[in-house]
Order: structure tokens, then sequence, then C-alpha cells
């Protein structure tokens, strides 16, 4: 089997994939015209590191609804612990649609599944599932998850609001329907209902998704890490009355000569791979995604707009309008143009301001402790401002607008200058309390978060042969590592911010008590309290190169 990491240039061979998936009668716009992106995440382990796609996909990531995911920050408030990263979850998009590339060209050199896919004309379903993952994140709101979560409790909610884009922005459905008039109905179509098992591979324990981010996020966390590719056949099986593959006493499935139902299956070489991904994934868990120190600052944004809600100041009203267009408002009546005109800059432009102006001292220490510190949040901007794609980057009046605040922040000392500036401002305005603390008889203002996170999840099975040939669900299979319905870690954090103790009245002598109670080994520019050791410098400037003076270089004096 070919290697696509091994390979001098994957070009010609994905020109030839798009030229048998083009050559469609119900596809109109067959010419294919191959452009390439340098993907960083994938230099250390690929030959020829680029991301490939035809015209027809370029023009739906050049669409101003994906475009935005630009300006969206991959892991939220993460960088403020690890500066390294700043990602966007357009990189990540672009990510994940190479992999199901990359799955499509594995499968494209099996004749037999040519021919089905040939025989029953699915081509057209294979290119709505390139357009789904390639827009998988496209409803996301600024700061990814905890913006959905702040808004409408709904940690899902994202791919809901981004089912709505994919199917009703116009710009989007006018990209697809001059690729074929079927293609907006077949994207519907995999979008609602499971089509060639695509979902055993887009939304799984091990699929397309978590593939890119978690190799992307260890990537900018500094520890690079390959998981190759792991194949698959499809295999018919017959089906219980709860739709399960049938099993022999061993927990053996039994194959199929006859059956229409399918699962996709995992050589036993692949066994290895599949575990040390469940395994790697969970470990980022506890090192990045809800690691108590980076959880206890992501707070930091329900505090703000917790205090910022109660207060009736004309400062910030356009962000409060934000607030209140989503807040308690059901998915289906959002204002998708409304929606898409907001990001992390347009939301952190906001916040700056309120953080500068607001008349209440604790609304503005709380604005100023959701903005990571300056050279995390430099690196952002940088990052999302695209400021490194080209040296004459043309920026809108409002992204002017922006860098001239940021400029400020850099050259001046004032109040929301020293606070970015100083490394200890958000350890000195948090109480970090010990995890296990008994929080039921202090105030409500205490964030708690306990979760028990497992590595695997039964009800999105993965299917692996074993030595003998014979298929297994993994939670059963013989040569298992772990007992994967267990393996699990407990994410446990306990914090307050005292700004937000003093907005909701409570007494010196109050804070002091709770002061009392704190973890004084938690900090947040103590990173060793997540195992931390970054093996590469992620930095996107130069070595040598001081990120406040590239800034400082920024011709903001001219509109453009």
């Amino acid at each position: 089997m070919i290697k696509l990491e091994d390979m001098d240039t994957k070009e010609k061979l994905i020109m030839d994939f798009f030229i048998w998936l083009f050559d469609d009668s119900r596809i109109t716009a067959n010419s294919i015209e191959l452009e390439k992106e340098l993907d960083m995440s994938l230099a250390p382990f690929y030959t020829d590191p680029y991301i490939y796609y035809p015209k027809q996909i370029s023009d739906f990531f050049n669409t101003t609804a994906m475009q935005r995911l630009g300006r969206i920050s991959q892991l939220s408030l993460a960088n403020d612990i690890y500066s390294n990263l700043y990602h966007t979850r357009l990189e990540h998009s672009k990510g994940a649609y190479n992999r199901k590339l990359e799955e499509m060209i594995y499968n494209f050199q099996n004749q037999k599944w040519k021919k089905n896919i040939e025989d029953n004309q699915q081509k057209i379903y294979l290119l709505a599932d390139l357009f789904k993952i390639a827009g998988h994140d496209i409803g996301h709101f600024p700061l990814s998850h905890l913006m959905e979560i702040e808004l409408l409790s709904n940690r899902g909610a994202h791919e809901f609001v981004g089912k709505r884009i994919l199917l009703e922005d116009s710009e989007i459905s006018s990209i697809l329907l001059s690729i074929s008039p079927d293609l907006p109905d077949a994207l519907k179509k995999i979008l609602e209902e499971p089509i060639m098992n695509f979902n055993e591979h887009d939304d799984s324990n091990y699929d397309v998704d978590r593939f890119d981010y978690l190799t992307r996020d260890y990537f900018y966390f500094g520890t690079p890490l390959y998981l190759p590719y792991a194949h698959y056949e499809t295999i018919s099986v017959d089906l219980d009355k709860n739709g399960l593959p049938k099993t022999l006493s061993d927990f053996c499935i039994q194959e199929s000569a006859t059956s229409t139902s399918s699962i996709d299956v995992y050589d036993y070489s692949s066994l290895e791979n599949i575990e040390t991904f469940l395994k790697l994934r969970l470990q980022a868990y506890e090192k990045i995604y809800s690691n108590s120190v980076v959880h206890t600052h992501e707070k930091t944004i329900s505090a703000f707009f917790n205090a910022f809600a109660h207060t009736s100041s004309d400062c910030g009203n356009e962000l409060r309008c934000f607030i209140n267009a989503f807040k308690g408002h059901s998915i289906d009546s959002i204002d998708l143009k409304e929606f898409l005109r907001w990001d992390d800059i347009r939301l952190y432009s906001q916040i700056l301001d309120i953080a500068k102006t607001h008349p209440d001292s604790n609304i503005r220490s709380l604005a100023m402790m959701t903005i990571p510190n300056i050279e995390a949040f430099l690196y952002m901007i940088y990052s999302h401002l695209g400021i490194n794609k080209s040296e004459n980057k043309q920026y809108s009046s409002e992204d002017i607008a922006f860098l001239r605040k940021i400029k400020h922040i850099i050259k001046s000392e004032d109040e929301i200058s020293l606070a970015l500036k100083n490394p200890s401002y958000t350890d000195k305005n948090t109480i970090f309390f010990p995890p296990d603390l008994d929080t039921s008889n202090l105030p409500s203002l205490i964030f708690s978060n306990s979760q028990v996170k497992f590595a695997y999840n039964p009800n999105e099975p993965i299917y692996v042969r074993d030595a003998d040939g014979k298929i297994y669900e993994l939670s059963h299979h013989p040569h298992r590592s772990y007992d994967w319905n267990k393996f699990s870690t407990e994410l446990k954090s306990n914090c307050t911010y005292i700004p937000y103790l003093k907005f909701n009245g409570l007494t010196d002598a109050e804070i002091n008590y709770l002061k009392g109670l704190a973890d004084k080994s938690t900090k947040y520019n103590n990173s060793k309290d997540c195992d931390y050791s970054s093996k590469i410098n992620m930095q996107p400037l130069q070595i040598g190169k001081c990120i406040e003076d590239y800034f400082l270089g920024i011709d903001t004096d001219t509109e453009r």
C-alpha cells in the first residue's frame, strides 16, 4: 500500500483522484485545477507537506463564512497559558479536509471500492462529504466552545448553526450549485442521514476531525506526534434488534454474505495505532483542553459576561447587543448574517473598549482578565489577521482601528497596558481552590468544574480484526491493551475572581476568608502545573525579532 507521507509529491495521485471523482454526469464544473498550501503540522512527517484542493473547493474555503474561521481560535483562551496555541479553526478545517481526502485517496487504490462507488453512482456523496468535513466547524462562535456555552448553554451548538450556514448561506449555495445542481441536496442528505458509513470516520472515536486537531494541537503545543493512517475495509454484517452487529459467544462479530448493512473494520496491525490515538487524546484533555489552569482562565469569560450583563453603562453596547441577540434564543431563530459578523477580533475589540473605558473598575478588571497576556495576545492577532501571509497586507477600516488599539497598548503605560504586560495580573485577581474543596457552603460565585473524561465511547464503536482475522468491537478485542470501558481521567477545578466577588458585593472580610481556603501552589504563569515541556519553538516570527516591534511597524495611519 502507498504511504502518502513518503511520496516526493502527492500531486499526480490527487489529480487522478479528482479527475475520477468529477467525471460524473451530475457534475457540470468538472475541470480540475489543483491549488496547494503548506501545512506546517505535516512538515515533520511528510516529504510533501502540502494540502491540495481543486479550485471548486478552494472557492469554498474563500467564502466569507469560511474565511471568518481564520479569526477564531482553535483552543479559545488556552494560549494565555501556552502562547504557542494561537492556531485557528480555518487551519484545522483545512487539515480535517486533508485527512478526509487522504482517506479517500487510500480507498481510491482499491479497485473494488472504486467499482462499488461507480456502480451505485455515489461520487456525488463523496464530493459532498469533502465539503461537509471542510465546513464542519463553520458554525463556531468567537472563542470557539466558550461562547456557545455562554450564549446558548450548549457545547454542540456550533454543529447545528454550522448545518444552517452550509445549507442556507447564499455564497456557499452558489458555489455548490455551480459544481452540480444535485450537490446541495447531496450535502443536506449526508448531514441528516447515515450515508456510506461516513459518520464512522467523520464523527466518532477515531475520525478525521479528531485525527487532525489532535496532531495539530500537539504540534502547536510544541510536541509534534506522528499518527499514521489506519487502513480499513467495509464488511457486510447482520444486525440485531438494537441495530448492532450480531456477535458470537466470544463477542466476535459475524460477517454476512447477503446483508445490506455494513461496518468498516481496521486491520489488526492498526490496533496499536488506534489505542495510542485514544490514549493521547485523553492526555490532551489532562494537559490542554480541560487542564485545571486552562479551565480556570477560560471561566473568566463567564465571570465577565455575568457581571457585564448587570450593568447599564453605554460602554460596550455593541457587545451587549451581540449577547442579547443570541443568549437564550433557539438556534433556528439565530440571524446568520449577524452571527457571521462576529469573530475573535471583533469580540476583543469590544472587550478592549470595555477594559479601557467602563466606569466600573471591577468590570474593567474582569474584561482585562479575559484577554491573554501581551505576548500570547499578539501571537493570536498575528495569526488571526493573516499578518504572516503577505508583506503588503490590506486591512479593513475595522482592522486598522483594532490595530491602533493594539499599538496604543504596546506603547502606553495605562491601566490595561500594565495589566496585559504583567504576567502575574491574573494570578493576583484569581483565587484557586483545591480541586476537592467542598463548595456547597460557599458563595454561589465559585466556578467549579468536575468531569470524568473517557478515552473511548463504545456507543461510537471501532471495529478491529485480531491476528486470526476475527472482528471485534474495541472494548471486546482479545488483544486490547486497556479496559476501554473504564479507561478515563477525572478533571476537577474550583476558582473565583476577586473583581467578580467585589462586583457582587462581597466584603473584604468575606474575600479574605475565601483567600484563606486557596490552593497557593496553582498559578497561571507556572506551566509546570501542566507537565509542559515544548520540544520546538512555535513563535510566529524568526528568533531575534520582537513581536511588539513588528506591530509597531504596521502602518495604521493610512486608511486602505
